[in-house]
């Protein structure tokens, strides 16, 4: 890796990148809002000109970057930096699988994913931890919300990014999720199909339906249902069809079934559940399981335990146990 303020060449392998993850590839000190401010203010050029950062480059392109953010002696923005315990902690036991080209992360609920506003911590942060091996930073293929746990898929190397990254928009990879909802659900099995929009407002973002909005289909399928005093609730296993922000959050709160302890989405007071809250305020929906083609074709399928704070509520609901097989 070059630390000079020569420019870098685009090969063959990693064309196709999207522009700011060719950046992060090449600077072990950048952070994700770092990369972005110095796109917008000209300081990376692809060319000699400007550029997004969600531009994909093409072999032979001239990416220059400035060598004080490529000196790790002299930047601002140092990865490496020291870690408290819970960091650590996820670093060292996180991982669910790893080959080549993927690593499966299980992410905790409340680390958020990318960095942004007063969010110091974050996934995207601690890529270059994940490196082992390989000469690349590994990239993140999707997202979960902060409050949200389970399986997190990496890429390693910049051919598998494309590959990827076509194959989720293709739909070719295959998510679960379990949740628990206040309430039933419309059928013990089926689909919500609504369309999904983004309401805004000057402190304020929230998916919704809209007549206008982006197609928007989630097939679920009720695992239990029962009583916590006089709350109806329901583990649901969903199966989003679509990727919309929110999607599975927005879908149960249209049939009127919240996510419980989704307090975005959750209208009226239930005063049964402050009970239930003793054991975990956690949001309880949980990325449970991940399928993702390999280079041959062959679905590889990734399951994340069942974390602590929804096991709780488990234990506090008696669910049977051969539900949580």
């Amino acid at each position: 890796m070059s630390h000079n303020n020569d420019p870098i060449e685009v090969t063959f392998e990693e064309s196709g990148q999207r522009l700011d993850k060719f950046v992060s590839s090449h600077t072990e000190n950048l952070s994700f809002v770092a990369i972005q401010k110095l796109l917008r203010t000209g300081q990376i050029r692809i060319n000699g000109k400007r550029a997004v950062g969600k531009k994909r480059i093409e072999s032979g392109n001239i990416i220059r970057i400035p060598s004080v953010f490529r000196d790790i002696q002299k930047a601002k923005f140092l990865i490496y930096k020291e870690l408290n315990k819970d960091l650590k902690y996820f670093i060292d036991n996180s991982i669910l699988y790893k080959d080549k080209e993927i690593i499966a992360v299980n992410k905790t609920a409340g680390l958020a994913v990318q960095g942004g506003s007063r969010i110091i911590n974050h996934v995207d942060g601690l890529l270059d931890y994940f490196r082992f091996e390989s000469p690349y930073r590994p990239q993140l293929l999707h997202r979960l919300d902060k409050d949200t746990s389970g399986v997190l898929l990496l890429s390693r190397k910049p051919d598998t990014t494309r590959r990827l990254s076509d194959a989720f928009k293709n739909r070719d990879v295959k998510k679960v999720y379990w949740a628990i909802v206040i309430g039933y659900m419309p059928k013990t099995a089926g689909s919500i199909n609504a369309p999904l929009g983004t309401i805004k407002s000057k402190n304020f973002e929230r998916t919704a339906f809209d007549i206008n909005g982006k197609e928007s289909k989630t097939i679920y399928n009720v695992l239990w249902k029962g009583q916590f005093k006089k709350t109806k609730l329901s583990l649901v296993e969903f199966f989003p069809e679509t990727g919309r922000k929110h999607q599975i959050r927005a879908h149960c709160n249209y049939v009127g079934c919240s996510i419980i302890g989704d307090t975005k989405y959750i209208y009226k007071s239930h005063r049964e559940l402050k009970d239930l809250y003793v054991f975990s305020a956690n949001m309880q929906l949980h990325a449970r399981e991940i399928g993702v083609p390999d280079c041959d074709g062959i679905t590889i399928r990734i399951k994340a335990p069942i974390p602590e704070h929804m096991l709780n509520i488990f234990d506090v609901l008696k669910l049977p146990k051969d539900v949580l097989n």
